[in-house]
């Protein structure tokens, strides 16, 4: 016994070309969105880890700073600038206080007279006072 479809005027040889080639294409559809999402989201990846460098980088150099207002005075210190230009120069500077400035004149000054001019006496008292070594 053969069991019979509503007639249509569509044969079923041709419907199901037409639902094969609608399965294909959503899938190639979906294939086609999967792969643009793996697009952007390395995308956004390799950008994350750009970020992530250039923060690292500012890190790594947040604790090796110079201010170059200090070598500007270091080199004013040795070739016999009146103190007072010095510590304006210092106090100018946003790395030091107006105490730090004194303490660093006052172990700088003995210094004046050595061969560089006390430039090195200047340099290694306002990295005494920093208690760090900044400046070479």
């Amino acid at each position: 016994m053969r069991w019979a479809l509503p007639c249509s005027s569509v044969s079923s040889a041709k419907l199901s070309t037409e639902w094969k080639g609608k399965e294909v294409w959503g899938m190639n559809e979906i294939l086609t969105i999967a792969g643009l999402i793996s697009i952007v989201l390395a995308v956004l990846y390799f950008v994350k880890k750009i970020y992530d460098f250039i923060d690292l980088q500012k890190v790594a150099r947040k604790d090796i700073y110079e201010n170059y207002d200090i070598y500007k005075a270091a080199q004013k210190f040795a070739l016999g600038t009146p103190v007072d230009e010095i510590r304006e120069i210092l106090t100018n500077s946003y790395e030091l206080d107006d105490n730090q400035v004194e303490e660093t004149m006052l172990l700088a000054l003995p210094h004046r007279h050595d061969t560089d001019g006390g430039y090195l006496a200047f340099i290694k008292a306002v990295n005494r006072v920093l208690e760090q070594e900044v400046y070479s």
